[in-house]
């Protein structure tokens, strides 16, 4: 069953208040897939699995823990998306929890390079055929790449190969000037590139929590050619993803190939009561065709 064309065109500023779940979709002969990319804050289990002298994870009592997963279930069972990014997840056991409450099959997590044990995570309604980490990887000054990791997540998407760049870049509090996010938004950008060829995908989506805004000089190496595009500000629905109160900031993005503009059919953030209290950041959300 196809999404009516009415919810695939409008605005998702709009639309997203009260979308219903994504079936598989197929329009045409071609897939259409939601894509979303979510911070859901500190999301800790009540277990204590960091024992290292001078570990930072939280241990939050249990009700606590199972309220948290079902304010942040709700939300992504209101999106509906067939794939989607977390951040700040702390292992694959409380992600598998989450993914079983939204109603997602496939769940994937890698242990990064945090101290308080936030990694990135991927759930997905689409069969998963490959997720690999570069939480390894060096920069240019030797120093380690990632803060979390980036990781690479390649799915079957009606038969079409759709891969998913994700990562949590360099926070402002740990890198003020921005000169390391700099350094991983380069990264980022040659492992998008690169993903097409690597794993024969159709269409390559990269993005997550990037802690900058989209035309800040941190994420020029990404986005300052042009060749990549923020997805949310090309369909004019960009907005702010983070709030601490006071300030915002549009800190969550994702990108496309300019030349792939032209399959997005919706994209903007998701906002809500729902979303609200469940995190302090927004949802950003995309839905685009697949030929």
């Amino acid at each position: 069953m196809a999404r009516p064309p009415t919810t695939r065109l409008l605005p998702l500023l709009l639309a997203l208040a009260c979308a219903p779940p994504a079936p598989e979709p197929m329009v045409r002969g071609a897939a259409v897939v939601r894509l979303a990319t979510w911070n859901v804050h500190d999301l800790f289990d009540e277990v204590d699995r960091l024992t290292l002298p001078g570990a930072l994870d939280e241990v939050p009592p249990a009700a606590e823990v199972e309220a948290r997963l079902d304010a942040v279930a709700a939300v992504l069972d209101r999106l509906g998306a067939d794939a989607v990014l977390l951040q700040e997840v702390e292992d694959e056991a409380l992600a598998g929890r989450l993914a079983a409450r939204a109603g997602y099959r496939w769940v994937r997590l890698l242990e990064g390079n945090d101290p308080r044990g936030i990694d990135v995570a991927l759930l997905s309604r689409l069969p998963v055929e490959a997720y690999r980490g570069h939480a390894g990887d060096a920069g240019p000054d030797g120093r380690t790449l990632w803060p979390r990791d980036a990781v690479e997540a390649v799915l079957d998407a009606g038969g079409r190969r759709l891969v998913l760049v994700g990562t949590h870049l360099s926070s402002r509090l740990s890198d003020p000037d921005g000169r390391r996010r700099a350094v991983q938004a380069d990264a980022l950008r040659a492992l998008a590139d690169a993903a097409a060829a690597r794993w024969g995908a159709d269409l390559v989506v990269a993005g997550g929590d990037l802690n900058d805004e989209a035309e800040a000089p941190a994420l020029a190496p990404l986005l300052g050619d042009g060749a990549w595009v923020d997805a949310a500000a090309a369909m004019g629905g960009a907005a702010w993803t983070w709030s601490d109160g006071s300030a915002r900031a549009a800190l969550d993005h994702l990108v496309v190939r300019a030349a792939d503009a032209g399959r997005l059919l919706a994209a903007g953030v998701a906002a809500g009561v729902d979303v609200a209290a469940a995190s302090d950041h927004r949802p950003v959300v995309l839905e685009l065709v697949i030929p």
